[in-house]
């Protein structure tokens, strides 16, 4: 559920993205999340229950949610500006990989010859896939550091969120929780920086609306399954989304698919095999 639901966030990220700056994007999608966020919580959970969670699990929910929405989402819109898309994409898939050290240090998760062969395989699959369209230009790999940095607070970040489960074990209440002190965050870094000097069009709006749904579901099934499974897992069937996100683009946007190249095949078949590995042994 959780890649499904990334697949279309980050289609509608893309199509936000060309018509408003990168940190307003980020802002209005996670507006939106938490917006649908308190709606289902309000429907189908225990609004009563935000009230109710220790400070400690509050900390660890807000650290954690900055960090990774605020922190993770602007590092990766930069990366992406200055080694491309592809490059940043291969340098983000390193976080399953630090997220189940992390795991296996922090949390005592296992640490089997099955575990880490599958999330090296789908590391492995996805860089594949994010290099499948071959280099840009005359873009090359300077600054590197910021899309391993991503990847180094994406894998850790689930740490934080599974120390603050273990003190409030309602995920998606946390989640609105901790996304609502980003919310707050970011809003008070983009007015000290004259962000709404300029105006949004009203196509970027609702992109950013339609994303705000998605990523409410896809936040709330990732959180839930580091509550439920063990970070090693969630983590790597979560980077299935990268293939459904070339499948999604040419659809929602009526572009042509992207060159099948055998590179792109391999990588797809990687992450495929790895999840499957992670998950079934």
């Amino acid at each position: 559920m959780a890649a499904v639901g990334f697949a279309f966030l980050q289609a509608s990220n893309r199509k936000s993205n060309q018509l408003i700056d990168a940190y307003r994007t980020s802002f209005g999608l996670l507006a939106a999340v938490e917006v649908a966020l308190l709606i289902e919580i309000t429907l189908f959970g225990d609004v009563d229950l935000i009230f109710d969670a220790p400070m400690s699990a509050v900390a660890l929910f807000s650290v954690a949610s900055f960090f990774h929405f605020v922190g993770g989402w602007t590092l990766l819109a930069l990366s992406q500006q200055r080694i491309g898309v592809a490059r940043t994409g291969a340098l983000v898939s390193a976080a399953p990989i630090v997220g189940t050290l992390v795991a296996a240090i922090g949390l005592d998760e296992p640490l089997t010859i099955a575990v880490v062969g599958g999330v090296t395989l789908a590391v492995a699959g996805v860089a594949l896939i994010s290099l499948s369209g071959g280099t840009s230009g005359s873009i090359g790999w300077r600054r590197p550091w910021l899309g391993l940095t991503v990847a180094l607070i994406w894998g850790t970040t689930p740490w934080l969120i599974r120390l603050g489960l273990q003190r409030f074990d309602h995920p998606v209440e946390g989640l609105t929780i901790g996304l609502a002190f980003s919310v707050v965050a970011y809003a008070a870094l983009l007015t000290i920086g004259g962000a709404w000097r300029r105006s949004v069009p009203p196509t970027a709006i609702r992109w950013m609306a339609f994303g705000g749904l998605c990523g409410a579901i896809a936040v709330s099934g990732q959180w839930i399954s580091f509550d439920l499974t063990t970070i090693a897992i969630a983590i790597t069937v979560q980077q299935l989304s990268v293939i459904f996100v070339i499948a999604l683009v040419p659809i929602m946007f009526r572009q042509p698919f992207e060159r099948m190249s055998p590179r792109f095949f391999t990588g797809a078949a990687l992450v495929l095999l790895g999840a499957g590995l992670v998950v079934l042994i």
